[in-house]
């Protein structure tokens, strides 16, 4: 309550909240920093300890006590969430964590704006570290996530179809236990005529993760999810990886980006085309990728060999070798 805006309030060891307190005279309207001493000895409790089941399916298990606050700010603390849906702060302007530890579930971050920065996020068993649902740009830079199959839901409900919505994921890391869904899963069904913006940038990796069918990579996908009825890719989804559109429209654009084209997963389809010109012979092949079934054609010129004798006629062999 005694602190002005822009003010650094420093935490000892120790597990802090203000969980349940009234943000008028106390968050409100002020940016506020609060800094601990490493993720091993600060902790920030975000809403109820044991959220109430009386309030599942419903924001009110999430944490109001930044209610209208500005910018808030968290360094060097272990962020603490529960596991159930709709938890995180609520009306919050703007959210930035710096080297800090998310464990749990959450939704609700900055009403503007939400950046992580060296964040390490810890999802519950087999469920999502991290809703996009709140925030109309949300920043992961440099950050790190530890689940079992999922890790970022690309998706609101709140404002859905209010506005675009942009991810921008920056050299991030995305280590699974088990396969089930890419890093980001994304679904745009409702966005009416705004779409998700998404930029990957920088040594993004996903490991142990689902390489989707359609889209061809573990960082981003649709669930494998496709169609009017039930598909999660109605083509408002941009997604931008090192400043190159490679998905828009609901279309891949490119295979540059591919996990089929960077592992070389491609099945030869034994189907090959000669062709005699000027200056040889020529043979185009055909393949297609592994998981996406994305189809590629290559010619290259053949080299030959001569075999022939005194007694016999000559036989040459081309041969064409496909890289």
């Amino acid at each position: 309550a005694d602190a002005q805006s822009g003010d650094t309030i420093k935490l000892g060891e120790g597990n802090y909240t203000l969980y349940k307190v009234n943000s008028e005279g106390v968050t409100k309207g002020k940016d506020l920093t609060f800094e601990g001493l490493g993720a091993d000895k600060t902790a920030w409790n975000i809403g109820a300890l044991v959220p109430d089941p009386a309030n599942f399916g419903t924001e009110y298990n999430g944490d109001y006590s930044f209610d209208g606050a500005g910018t808030v700010t968290f360094k060097n603390m272990t962020m603490r969430s529960g596991s159930a849906n709709y938890l995180g702060f609520i009306r919050a302007n703007k959210t930035v964590l710096d080297n800090c530890v998310v464990n749990g579930k959450t939704f609700y971050w900055g009403y503007e704006s939400a950046e992580f920065n060296n964040t390490t996020f810890n999802a519950p068993g087999g469920d999502y570290a991290i809703w996009t649902y709140s925030s109309p740009t949300m920043t992961f830079n440099d950050c790190t996530f530890n689940c079992a199959g999922k890790a970022i839901n690309v998706y609101t409900d709140y404002s859905a179809g209010k506005h675009d919505i942009t991810v921008n994921v920056n050299s991030c890391t995305f280590n699974s236990t088990a396969t089930a869904k890419t890093a980001l899963n994304i679904n745009d069904k409702n966005m009416g005529g705004f779409k998700y913006k998404v930029n990957i940038a920088g040594n993004t990796t996903a490991k142990g993760l689902s390489t989707d069918s359609y889209t061809c990579s573990k960082v981003f996908g649709f669930g494998g999810l496709i169609g009017a009825l039930r598909g999660q890719n109605s083509g408002r989804t941009d997604v931008n990886i090192d400043g190159e559109l490679v998905w828009t429209a609901g279309k891949m654009q490119t295979h540059s980006y591919t996990d089929g084209q960077h592992e070389d997963n491609f099945v030869d389809l034994n189907d090959y085309v000669w062709e005699q010109k000027a200056d040889g012979w020529y043979c185009t092949g055909h393949a297609k990728c592994g998981y996406c079934g994305y189809k590629i054609a290559e010619t290259v010129k053949a080299t030959f060999v001569d075999k022939a004798d005194c007694t016999e006629k000559g036989e040459r062999t081309y041969t064409a070798t496909f890289t």
